[in-house]
């Protein structure tokens, strides 16, 4: 599992995530995956741990015919859903899955959320956050954390950057490059950019 983080600010959202791919093994299998998606101007979502479950809720987010529209409420909902129909048809393999998000941008009451969840133990949580980071399965938590803090509070308009090259000089699962969605709260409008 790769590592992913938030932020909400006053004014911002941040989301961020590596872009390597690792077999279940710890194989590295690409260096070019995007872990955080830009579903619309005001919506981003990243994850990581299995891949297969993320390109899932990917294929159920492209059949919404409002995409546009969509809010954090919105696709946690589509997460929801899908964990559900996992569960009536009892599929425990993929229950037993490991499988973190981050939900980025406007709400559906309008206001900005950073919605922090994951499947655990077969059970899905996801709640609103100030802040969150899921560190790569190699690296202790409390490791990344304290190379999010430092370079937060250090290198705030790099810290991004730093961080995710930090851990993955820590982390086998980590590559040095990655992507970031900012969100701009007043504008509700974010971009991403890849590092």
């Amino acid at each position: 599992m790769s590592v992913i983080f938030g932020i909400k600010e006053n004014n911002r959202i941040i989301i961020a995530g590596d872009k390597r791919g690792s077999s279940i093994d710890g194989k590295t299998l690409s260096d070019d995956l995007d872990k955080v998606l830009m579903i619309n101007d005001h919506l981003a979502f990243s994850s990581a741990g299995n891949a297969a479950i993320e390109k899932a809720i990917s294929i159920d987010l492209n059949k919404a015919t409002n995409k546009d529209c969509l809010t954090t409420d919105d696709l946690l909902d589509i997460i929801k859903a899908f964990y559900k129909r996992v569960a009536d048809t009892n599929c425990d393999a993929i229950l037993a899955l490991p499988f973190y998000f981050l939900i980025a941008g406007k709400g559906r009451d309008g206001n900005a959320s950073l919605i922090s969840g994951g499947n655990i133990k077969g059970r899905l949580d996801a709640k609103d956050v100030p802040m969150a980071l899921f560190p790569p399965a190699d690296a202790k938590m409390q490791e990344c954390c304290d190379c999010f803090a430092k370079n937060y509070k250090l290198h705030n308009s790099e810290f991004v950057e730093k961080t995710i090259k930090e851990i993955a000089n820590i982390s086998n699962l980590v590559s040095h490059t990655g992507n970031k969605w900012i969100y701009n709260i007043a504008t509700e409008k974010g971009m991403l950019f890849s590092f």
